[in-house]
C-alpha cells in the first residue's frame, strides 16, 4: 500500500487532479481511498457523483464518541473508491489545521487503518501554513508527495514552501514524487515550471493542458477520466497514475526535498538560470532515520487517541498518576497542571494521603509550562527538555499526557518521545494523547489512561484462585482508611492483587492477570467502560455488581464469596457478625435521629440506595429527593421500591428547587453531595460515596448524628 499527498497553492486544481488520479488508479484495478483535507470539502464531489458527503468534523461535532461509526463518514464512490472529507470550522472561528489533526485521529480510532487499500490519496489545502495541514507530510501518512503548480510565480512559491515543509519531516527519507503542471495559459508556462523542477531536481511528471473538458465534467458531477477517457487531458492525468504505480512496483523512487532559497526563487521569477550550489538546508532538518527504520522497540511508545466540569487531560493525568513509581508530564500550560495537581492535593489531604509510603500522587505530576509564545514556535523543544530532566532525576517510567494547547498547535509528542527512547532503552515511555479538544471530558481521558495502562499487562501470567483485582477505584474527597477494601475480602481468604487506577505499581499492573477475576467499585459510566476494556483486552472476568455498601448489599456479597470459595457456612457467619455490628452502631446513633426529617440532594453519586437504606435504619423520614442535572445515567437510582411511598422525587434539580423544598418541607437536615453548603435555619451535611463495606457508611451516620447535637445556627452569629 502506498500513501500519496497532493499539495499546491489554493485554487491550483489539486482536488480536480486528485479525483481524476483516484479514478484512473481504480480503473486500473487498484483499491483507492481519497481523503479531502480542505475545509471546502469538495475534493470527492466528482467521485460521489453529486451525493452529499458528511465531513468528519461535522460528524465529530454532532455525534457522541460512543455512537461514531466509520461507515458514516467513509462513502463509496465511483469505481469503488472510498471517499472521506475532513471539513473545517466556521470561517474565522477555530483552527482548520487542528481540524486535520482531529480528522486523522478520528479515522484512526474508528478503524480506518484496518481497511485494505492499494493507494491512499490525500488532497491537502493550499500552502503548508501550520502543523495541522502538514500532517499528511509526516512519515506515517505520505510515502510520496506530488506538487501541483502553474507557471504563476505565487504557485511556484507555494510549491517551494511545501518542499521546505517536507524537509522538516522527511528525516532523510526521499518522499517527493514529482511536479505536476496544471496549465493556466500564462506566457512561457511550461519553460518556467520546467526550470523550477530542474532546480529542485524533480521530474515534471505531467503537463495538464487548459481545457473546457474540466468545466463540462464538473457541471455533470463527473471526472474527466470518466467522461472523456480518450482526451489529451485524460492521457496526462493517466501519466500520474502510472507514475504512482511505478513507485508501488519499485520501478521508480521518490526524490529528496531540495527547496530553493529566496535568491534562487528570485532567479526563477526573472527567468534566469538557478545556481544549484546555493540550495539551502532548512534549519532543524538534520539527518537521522525515520521511526520505521529506527532501532527503538516500536511497542514502547504508542498513541492513545473523546461545557465539561473537567477536561480529558485531567482525567488522563489522574489515571496515569496512580502508578506510584512513575512520573506524569503534562505537555501543556502551567496553569492547567496547577489546577490538576491542586485538585489531587485537596482530595489526598482530605483523605490523609501518602499512607502507602509513595507520597502524594500530586507530587508525581510535572508540566512543560507552555506559555503564549508556544502557539507560534511550537512546544516540542520544551517537551524534550522536560523528559530529559525527569530521566536525570532517575525516573524509569514516564507518561506524557498532551493537552489542548499542544494538540491545537500540532506538536507531535510521539516523535519527541521516540527519539529519546532510542537513547534510553531502559526507560519505559507512554504517550497518552488526551487533549480535550479531541476527547472532551474528564471521563474520556480517564478511560484512555486505563486503556494505556492495560497495554502493559503481561499476558503470560497465570491467575491465582485466591486473588482478585479492584477496578476504577477512585476516592476524590471520600474519607476512608487504606485497608477497607482489603478488609472486605480478607475474612474469605481472598487477597487483592492490583488496585487498578488507585495506588499501584508498574509491576502490579504488569501482573494484573494474577487476579482470577476483577471487581468494580462503582457502576458509573467510566467504571463500566473500564470493565469492558479489561474483558476485551485481557479476557479477565469482571464482576459487574459493585462492591457492597451497607448491609443489604453486603449480604449478597457474602453469599457470592461463600459460593465462590466453597465456604457457604463460614460466609453466613461472617455476614451475621457484620450485621450485628452494624445494628449495634445504628442503635447507638438512632436516638439522635429518629423521627428527624431529611431532604436529599443528589447531583453526582447516581446510586444512593445505601443512603436511603441507612436513613431508614436510623428512623429518619425522607421528605423529598432531588436528582441534579449532572445525572445522565441510563440507570436511575434509587431503585424502585427503595423509597417510602409518597416521597416526591424531582429530576434536573437546581438550587432554586432546593431552596423552595426547604421552605415547603422544613427538613431538620439537608444531605447533599454537591459540595460544602450552608443554608439559613437548616443543618446541612455533605456526603460522598463511602468506601465498600459498612465502616465508612457508619462514619457518615455518626456525622449526621453529631450534627443534630449542635444548634441550627452557630451561636456566634447572634452576637451583636
Amino acid at each position: 500500500m502506498i500513501q500519496i499527498a497532493i499539495y499546491g497553492k489554493g485554487g491550483i486544481g489539486k482536488s480536480t487532479a486528485s479525483a481524476n488520479i483516484s479514478y484512473s488508479l481504480a480503473d486500473k484495478g487498484r483499491k483507492v481511498l481519497q481523503i479531502g483535507c480542505d475545509p471546502k470539502h469538495d475534493s470527492t464531489r466528482a467521485l460521489l457523483q453529486g451525493r452529499e458527503q458528511t465531513t468528519v468534523l461535522n460528524y465529530i461535532r454532532g455525534t457522541p464518541p460512543y455512537e461514531r461509526r466509520l461507515e458514516d463518514i467513509v462513502l463509496d464512490g465511483v469505481k469503488g473508491i472510498k471517499c472521506v472529507e475532513a471539513g473545517g470550522p466556521e470561517p474565522g472561528i477555530g483552527c482548520a489545521g487542528r481540524g486535520i489533526l482531529s480528522t486523522f485521529d478520528t479515522l484512526k480510532r474508528l478503524g480506518l487503518e484496518d481497511m485494505e487499500f492499494d493507494v491512499k490519496i490525500y488532497d491537502v489545502l493550499g500552502d503548508v501554513v501550520c502543523g495541522g495541514f502538514a500532517v499528511p507530510l509526516r512519515n506515517e501518512y505520505a510515502d510520496g508527495v506530488y506538487l501541483v503548480t502553474s507557471g504563476e510565480f505565487m504557485s511556484i512559491y507555494a510549491a517551494n514552501n511545501i518542499l521546505k515543509g517536507i524537509k522538516n519531516f522527511d528525516k532523510g527519507v526521499p518522499r517527493v514524487a514529482g511536479v505536476i503542471l496544471n496549465c493556466r495559459g500564462v506566457e512561457n508556462e511550461h519553460e518556467t515550471v520546467k526550470r523550477f523542477a530542474d532546480a529542485v531536481e524533480l521530474p515534471l511528471v505531467a503537463c495538464i493542458p487548459r481545457s473546457r473538458l474540466f468545466a463540462e465534467a464538473e457541471a455533470a458531477g463527473r471526472t474527466v477520466m470518466e467522461m472523456f477517457p480518450g482526451s489529451d487531458v485524460a492521457k496526462e492525468l493517466e501519466k500520474i497514475a502510472d507514475d504512482i504505480i511505478g513507485i508501488m512496483e519499485g520501478r521508480s523512487s521518490p526524490y529528496d526535498s531540495r527547496p530553493l532559497d529566496d535568491a534562487q526563487m528570485e532567479q526563477v521569477a526573472k527567468g534566469e538560470p538557478v545556481k544549484k550550489n546555493e540550495i539551502i538546508e532548512t534549519p532543524g532538518s538534520g539527518g537521522g532515520s525515520c521511526r520505521g527504520c529506527s532501532g527503538a522497540p516500536r511497542a514502547k511508545v504508542t498513541t492513545e487517541k473523546n461545557v465539561v466540569a473537567s477536561c480529558a487531560t485531567a482525567g488522563a493525568v489522574y489515571g496515569c498518576s496512580t502508578i506510584i513509581d512513575s512520573v506524569v508530564i503534562i505537555h501543556g500550560p502551567r496553569s492547567c497542571a496547577h489546577i490538576m495537581s491542586s485538585g489531587r492535593n485537596l482530595s489526598e489531604i482530605r483523605r490523609g494521603g501518602g499512607k502507602t509510603g509513595a507520597g502524594l500522587q500530586s507530587t508525581r505530576i510535572v508540566s512543560t509550562d507552555m506559555d503564549d509564545t508556544i502557539s507560534v514556535f511550537g512546544g516540542a523543544g520544551l517537551l524534550e527538555e522536560k523528559i530529559r530532566d525527569e530521566i536525570l532525576e532517575g525516573h524509569k517510567n514516564i507518561f506524557v499526557v498532551t493537552s489542548c494547547v499542544s494538540g491545537i498547535i500540532g506538536d507531535n509528542a510521539i516523535d519527541v518521545v521516540n527519539a529519546i527512547s532510542n537513547e534510553h532503552p531502559d526507560v519505559y515511555f507512554r504517550v497518552v494523547e488526551a487533549d480535550g479538544n479531541i476527547l472532551g471530558e474528564w471521563e474520556a481521558g480517564f478511560v484512555e489512561s486505563a486503556s494505556a495502562l492495560l497495554d502493559m499487562v503481561d499476558g503470560s501470567v497465570e491467575p491465582r484462585p485466591d486473588t482478585v483485582n479492584i477496578l476504577a477505584e477512585r476516592y476524590f474527597f471520600r474519607e476512608e482508611t487504606e485497608n477497607e477494601v482489603l478488609n472486605l475480602f480478607r475474612p474469605y481468604g481472598v487477597g487483592v492483587n492490583c488496585r487498578f487506577m488507585y495506588e499501584t505499581s508498574m509491576d502490579s499492573v504488569r501482573n494484573f492477570r494474577l487476579g482470577r477475576s476483577s471487581y468494580i467499585i462503582d457502576k458509573d459510566r467510566s467504571s463500566t467502560r473500564i470493565a469492558k476494556l479489561v474483558g476485551d483486552k485481557l479476557g479477565v472476568p469482571v464482576e459487574m455488581e459493585p462492591l457492597p455498601i451497607g448491609m443489604r448489599e453486603y449480604r449478597r456479597f457474602s453469599e457470592k464469596m461463600g459460593r465462590e470459595q466453597g465456604m457457604e457456612g463460614r460466609a453466613a457467619e461472617i455476614a451475621a457478625r457484620e450485621e450485628a455490628r452494624y445494628l449495634a452502631e445504628i442503635g447507638r446513633i438512632r436516638p439522635r435521629l429518629e423521627g428527624k426529617r431529611v431532604l436529599i440532594e443528589d447531583r453526582f453519586t447516581q446510586n444512593i440506595d445505601w443512603l436511603v437504606d441507612m436513613v431508614a435504619d436510623l428512623g429518619m423520614e425522607i421528605v423529598a429527593l432531588g436528582i441534579g442535572p449532572v445525572h445522565r445515567w441510563k440507570e436511575m437510582r434509587p431503585e424502585p421500591g427503595r423509597l417510602p411511598p409518597g416521597v416526591p422525587v424531582k429530576r434536573d434539580y437546581l438550587l432554586g428547587d432546593l431552596l423552595s423544598d426547604v421552605e415547603e418541607h422544613s427538613p431538620d437536615v439537608v444531605l447533599t453531595d454537591s459540595g460544602l453548603m450552608e443554608l439559613d435555619n437548616v443543618r446541612c451535611a455533605t456526603y460522598y460515596r463511602p468506601a465498600p463495606g459498612i465502616d465508612s457508611l457508619l462514619g457518615l451516620g455518626r456525622k449526621i448524628g453529631d450534627l443534630m447535637c449542635v444548634p441550627v445556627t452557630d451561636g456566634w452569629r447572634d452576637i451583636r
